[in-house]
């Protein structure tokens, strides 16, 4: 049954590379240099209702002008091994309906990558996956959107294990996602990752380098700054994001916003860790002493094209998905005590966007 599965899913890639990538060029949306963020859509585990908030996050997103939606995982609320094949049906079926259609109305495609309560890779005694079942799960929703809305809005760089591991490019962007739904599985595809990031380090009319996973490379939250709840490998991974020139790093898991760089470990080109806020339940406190409160947010990146130096290329916002209230960086700590993959104390500093400049 496994091996059939990935049959299917090996045809339905390559007939979808042929498509996308045929069409990928003709995209023309006067909105692609605005990429949206969301991630942790979640409620309870086992809940097939999304929350209000993610209702009100995604009618926010269809007035944003996104080029692109871009998700860090935790869609839906899995990560029980006690949860049927229907159930979790229900539960993708409902996200679809919630969350997907809205944005297929709207002309917005989405990319995501794939979080704990999704597709988690934590593996048993055996080696195996403990949440093999909600993996398929998931995968068999994310191929089917591959031949859909999503086959012609980006070209493909990489389908190496869609949806847990690829490449895309959109417009000068290069998205990389990888399977940071547990702390340790990137490190099966490490080589693929340094190869995908090195063509795209190199390539002349790529201008704009993301790399999507779940986990955080170090810590922004209060109760998940331990080892486990972020990328294992941290150090190495930021560093060979910083040696590629990879602009961001994008990630969920803490349900807490904040852009930052790890002064200690800038090199090269000084990644940024994008760590967004949940448009789902629980909301967190960033680490360390300040009157930030907790917030449920989306967030978008508006890219300036003719700007060379990173703080005047991007400008960054996060707002209320209730409200639509906006949020500066800006209004953040200028730091945050956070730990490594390790568990060593890390001084996470704020990264001071360009003010929001008109959008063509």
């Amino acid at each position: 049954m496994k091996r059939a599965i990935q049959n299917f899913l090996s045809v339905l890639l390559s007939s979808a590379a042929m498509i996308s990538v045929a069409s990928a060029n003709s995209r023309t949306n006067p909105a692609s240099t605005r990429l949206c963020f969301i991630s942790d859509f979640n409620g309870s585990y086992g809940s097939i209702s999304m929350p209000s908030s993610v209702h009100a996050g995604v009618s926010q997103l269809t007035k944003l002008n996104c080029g692109l939606v871009i998700g860090a995982g935790d869609l839906v609320a899995g990560q029980d091994p006690s949860l049927t094949e229907s159930h979790l049906r229900s539960m993708w079926d409902e996200f679809q309906r919630a969350v997907l259609m809205p944005l297929d109305l709207a002309g917005v495609p989405m990319l995501t990558a794939l979080g704990n309560h999704d597709a988690s890779a934590a593996r048993g005694s055996s080696g195996g996956y403990i949440y093999q079942r909600e993996r398929n799960a998931a995968a068999e929703v994310w191929m089917k959107r591959l031949m859909g809305s999503v086959s012609g809005a980006v070209e493909w760089l990489s389908q190496e294990e869609y949806p847990f591991f690829y490449a895309v490019r959109f417009g000068t962007t290069a998205l990389v996602f990888i399977d940071g739904s547990s702390a340790t599985e990137v490190r099966r595809k490490r080589v693929w990752l340094e190869n995908q990031l090195s063509t795209i380090a190199s390539h002349p009319s790529i201008s704009t380098r993301i790399v999507v996973g779940h986990l955080p490379l170090v810590a922004v939250a209060r109760g998940r700054d331990r080892a486990g709840e972020v990328l294992a490998d941290s150090r190495e991974l930021y560093e060979l994001f910083d040696r590629n020139k990879v602009d961001f790093y994008v990630s969920g898991h803490h349900h807490a916003f904040f852009p930052g760089r790890v002064p200690e470990w800038s090199r090269v080109h000084g990644t940024v860790q994008i760590a967004l806020g949940a448009v789902g339940d629980g909301p967190r406190r960033l680490l360390g002493e300040h009157a930030v409160s907790p917030q449920q947010s989306i967030s978008f990146l508006d890219i300036n094209e003719s700007m060379s130096v990173m703080e005047s290329r991007f400008s960054l916002q996060t707002l209320s998905p209730y409200s639509g209230e906006t949020l500066s960086p800006r209004e953040l700590p200028g730091g945050l005590p956070s730990l490594d993959g390790t568990g060593k104390p890390i001084w996470l500093k704020r990264f001071d966007f360009n003010s929001i400049f008109p959008f063509p």
